[in-house]
């Protein structure tokens, strides 16, 4: 079994890790702790602005009745 020994930054280096790796650190109990190597999710790319413009087009945020269609279906009687 391997020991590790933290530095005065409080730093512990683990085996069989790349830098920029990133963990999230549970204590179970004390003095026990787990890590959970942490995966990175894709990256979305950025939309172009012509795919933007269908994307409007598509959920236009306007609503698709008239005024006046409007005005009867939320006015009461």
């Amino acid at each position: 079994m391997k020991v590790c020994v933290a530095d005065q930054k409080k730093r512990v280096v683990l085996p069989g890790i790349s830098p920029g790796e990133c963990f999230q650190v549970r204590e179970i109990e004390s003095g026990h702790l787990e890590l959970l190597r942490l995966v990175p999710q894709e990256t979305v790319h950025a939309l172009s602005p012509a795919e933007l413009e269908d994307r409007w087009a598509q959920y236009a945020l306007t609503p698709r009745l008239s005024w006046e269609e409007l005005r009867k279906e939320t006015r009461e009687l």
